[in-house]
């Protein structure tokens, strides 16, 4: 990792809720509203933007787990602010704090771990996939 990944870092991400990240959940529901995939999508996209920065030019990064609670509901058309914080380092995993409001509420919170590894390892493991 390149030097100044500090702890407390953040990274804020302008969203809006769009028509397809409605749930479908195979056509069993389709609320016209902000699916959990979705704000999970964004969750983890705010914390990679968080990370990429400090990744060397040997490095990629995985997700490794995401722990979300969706709080309330948003509609389709709603603005969305993402924010990420660096919260933790502990050797090769980086854990970020994620929250999603949309005017002023707190729509969902999770907790995110991406996993540092040298590309070699990236690349084995994309072969080891079927």
């Amino acid at each position: 990792m390149k030097p100044g990944f500090r702890v407390g870092m953040t990274v804020d991400m302008p969203a809006k809720v769009e028509k397809h990240m409605k749930p479908h959940l195979e056509g069993l529901v389709r609320h016209p509203l902000y699916g959990t995939w979705a704000m999970v999508y964004h969750m983890e996209t705010a914390s990679r933007m968080l990370l990429a920065p400090y990744l060397e030019e040997s490095e990629e990064a995985v997700g490794g787990a995401v722990l979300v609670k969706h709080l309330r509901p948003a509609r389709v058309g709603a603005p969305l602010h993402v924010t990420a914080k660096l919260v933790r380092v502990k050797g090769a995993r980086v854990f970020t704090r994620a929250e999603v409001h949309s005017r002023g509420r707190k729509l969902g919170e999770a907790s995110v771990l991406q996993v540092v590894m040298t590309r070699a390892r990236f690349a084995k493991l994309l072969r080891e996939a079927r």
